[in-house]
């Protein structure tokens, strides 16, 4: 008959009275006379009471002890793996893990431990063997389908995550996990109201939960649902008074469509108060917590302020003040650089970080300049901070010395940090900073003795721990320097050398107008930018090229939600309205598509009008490899400025209008003069070799690295 301590010490446990039922234990096991059964349950409970106090020496010398007395029960094997994996002994788990499914490989718990194992020790495709055999063992574990479909998202299978994360469900309709994983699933595909359905779910599962809170409230900013977004976040700072996340979403969130210019010039008097609060109370929010704690929550990205057309720096530097309060209230040490190390005939050892390393503006602008690093100078670290891997990245990651991933929790800048700063670099450039949550918070800390930052998104950081800003001269005005609280490095030509787009062969107006269902012969106008970056100032200018055209149509792409589609339409029609233009015979709409159907639309129109606070990049090189004439202007900023640009250096100077009436005649002479309009065509077919693959400007931006770890 088993001692009856032994009961005692089990319910002891289940009333989480851990120190009583260890001390119980502890008396019990001192005994000579205990029984071999009842010792080796006795070691069983009080690994258990170790663990739950985190002594987890102990309790893995205990789950040891019961192991010999009886090594062929698989389940101490699982605890002790367990134990080991919380230890921080990966391999030693993976093998204790291995033994108990060695002994039960029904044993489905062990099989998906097994596999967590596994892909914390990074081996992904071993991990998912591991949770396919435990669902393959028990269908209905829910929690084993959301650790497969977590998989498939880091391998970039987002159908395969679905379907996994959907049988998750099946298994168990209030599975939190499978419900924000589908979520986010969805979200990245572009289904928003799904996704804010199951954030919704989610966060009702668990009224103490703040994290299903902060993504319901992303979503509903995506849908423009601004009061809802930010009630969202304040009801997560309730649930979490001490969330930064929430507190920023709370003060910083901005419209992705403004109703008018005066709703823009009010949503940033909003935004600039919510600044002013957040430099008062966010270090009070971190006091107290660790570093990791504090650089995860700060994940945030100004990504739409830059896109109201303004002079940014002071409200970039004041929230990076903010930031960098909060850090340095916590752990200073990681916003002071670390030493220059002697180059001692080494290789300069430069690292790019970046979550955009894929088929987008940002790996096209990019790519050449890490690609074509001598290596004889330079050893190239690649930063790739985004889960699963795409072909772009593939091929970039075979041209590099070093590659880096990181999947899973390891993407946390908390993790990311210590992963950068143990390279030694000696610079780091981030291609663009203000897309990504994950790397603006990295920019707050010092990686590298020397931090730089390029025109992704052309905007200056704020961040007082970014030395240089690397841009392009022919697109920065006459003091550019004041726009930036970096030291302002400018590059020749386009600032990049820029792979020529591969053109369809069938991209000619004819077929792709007949390919593509547009009007044969009607005049086509082209704005190709997302909504968000045409600016309300831009409506009456567009409404006016039509009145001067009224022949001509405009084309444009439907936003990520429909609800911004219809926002943007409502405020062009009365922009329209007052030009007597009937926007509803004049507006064509086009769904989303890929990049050689993009290519066709341009070929298949006769004019491009860019956006003056923020004009064309990527798109603007897009029109110039496909000869479409773009008509723009000269904005303040650099970021309005980089059409025209592009244009002086391909020769095409003279579709740089002035001012609003030249931007007018020039368009409308566009659509309604043939031989103008194809005469422009042909500059442009000819100059856009003095635009594309171009190895100026990389063979200067190996100058300016070497200067900067320097300290010139």
């Amino acid at each position: 008959m088993a001692d009856p301590r032994l009961a005692e010490a089990d319910g002891l446990i289940l009333q989480r009275r851990h120190d009583a039922a260890r001390a119980l234990l502890d008396a019990l096991l001192a005994s000579p006379a205990l029984a071999m059964a009842d010792r080796r349950v006795a070691l069983l409970l009080r690994a258990e009471a170790q663990q739950a106090l985190r002594n987890l020496a102990a309790a893995i010398a205990d789950l040891r002890g019961a192991i010999a007395l009886e090594p062929r029960d698989p389940k101490p094997h699982n605890a002790l793996g367990i134990a080991l994996a919380d230890a921080g002994d990966r391999g030693s788990a993976i093998a204790a893990l291995r033994r108990a499914v060695e002994l039960d490989p029904t044993y489905a718990r062990a099989w998906n431990n097994l596999g967590n194992a596994l892909r914390d020790d990074g081996r992904g495709g071993e991990a998912q063997a591991a949770f396919q055999r435990a669902v393959a063992v028990d269908p209905s574990y829910a929690l084993a389908w959301t650790n497969l479909a977590a998989i498939a998202r880091e391998q970039g299978d987002d159908s395969a995550a679905e379907a996994a994360f959907r049988r998750a469900l099946a298994a168990k309709h209030d599975h939190r996990p499978a419900l924000t994983g589908l979520a986010a699933v969805l979200r990245t595909r572009g289904d928003v109201d799904q996704a804010t359905t199951l954030y919704a779910r989610a966060a009702e599962l668990d009224p103490r939960d703040a994290t299903p809170l902060l993504q319901l409230a992303g979503c509903l900013a995506e849908r423009d649902e601004l009061p809802r977004a930010r009630g969202a976040y304040g009801q997560a700072r309730i649930r979490r008074p001490s969330s930064l996340r929430a507190a920023l979403g709370e003060a910083l969130t901005l419209p992705m469509v403004y109703e008018s210019a005066q709703h823009a010039a009010d949503a940033r008097a909003i935004y600039a108060a919510g600044v002013d609060r957040l430099a008062a109370t966010l270090p009070e929010l971190a006091r107290g917590r660790g570093f990791a704690d504090v650089i995860d929550d700060l994940r945030w990205s100004n990504f739409l302020l830059a896109y109201q057309g303004e002079d940014d720096r002071e409200l970039q530097a004041a929230y990076a003040g903010a930031v960098a309060s909060s850090i340095d209230t916590v752990a200073p040490e990681w916003r002071v650089a670390p030493p220059r190390a002697s180059a001692g005939g080494r290789r300069l050892r430069v690292g790019f970080a970046s979550s955009f390393f894929s088929e987008g503006t940002v790996g096209m602008y990019f790519r050449r300049w890490i690609e074509g690093l001598d290596r004889a100078r330079f050893e190239v670290f690649v930063y790739h901070l985004r889960v699963g891997i795409n072909p772009f990245a593939e091929a970039l990651a075979a041209r590099v010395d070093h590659f880096r991933r990181f999947e899973g929790a390891g993407l946390a800048p908390s993790a990311v940090a210590p992963a950068i700063r143990a390279d030694a670099l000696d610079v780091l450039v981030f291609p663009e900073l203000g897309m990504d949550a994950t790397s603006f918070a990295l920019a707050a800390l010092k990686l590298a003795p020397v931090q730089a930052c390029a025109w992704g998104h052309p905007v200056t950081t704020g961040h007082a721990t970014i030395d240089a800003y690397l841009s392009c001269g022919a697109m920065e005005p006459d003091g550019a320097a004041a726009h930036y609280t970096e030291a302002l490095w400018p590059l020749p030509g386009i600032g990049t050398s820029y792979a020529r787009p591969a053109v369809p062969a069938d991209a000619t107006p004819a077929a792709a107008r007949a390919a593509l269902g547009l009007p044969p012969d009607a005049p086509l106008f082209l704005c190709p930018q997302s909504l968000f970056k045409i600016h309300p100032d831009n409506d009456a200018l567009f409404a006016r090229v039509l009145a001067a055209a009224p022949a001509a149509s405009l084309v444009v792409f439907e936003g990520r939600h429909p609800a911004l589609t219809a926002k943007w339409r409502a405020r062009f029609a009365a922009a329209c309205a007052r030009e007597r233009v009937a926007l509803d015979d004049r507006l064509i709409v086009r769904p989303q598509c890929s990049h050689p159907d993009f290519l066709r639309i341009n070929a298949a129109c006769d004019a491009m009008l860019d956006t003056l606070r923020w004009s064309g990049g990527n798109t603007s090189l897009d029109a110039i490899a496909t000869a479409l004439p773009v008509v723009t202007q000269r904005g303040r900023f650099m970021r309005g400025r980089q059409s025209a640009a592009m244009l002086e250096l391909a020769g095409a100077a003279e579709l740089v209008a002035a001012d609003d009436e030249a931007y007018v005649a020039l368009a409308a002479r566009l659509a309604t003069d043939v031989e103008f309009r194809e005469a422009r065509r042909a500059g442009l077919a000819t100059g856009a070799a003095r635009v594309f693959d171009d190895p100026a400007p990389t063979a200067a931006l190996a100058g300016v690295l070497e200067a900067l770890a320097r300290g010139d």
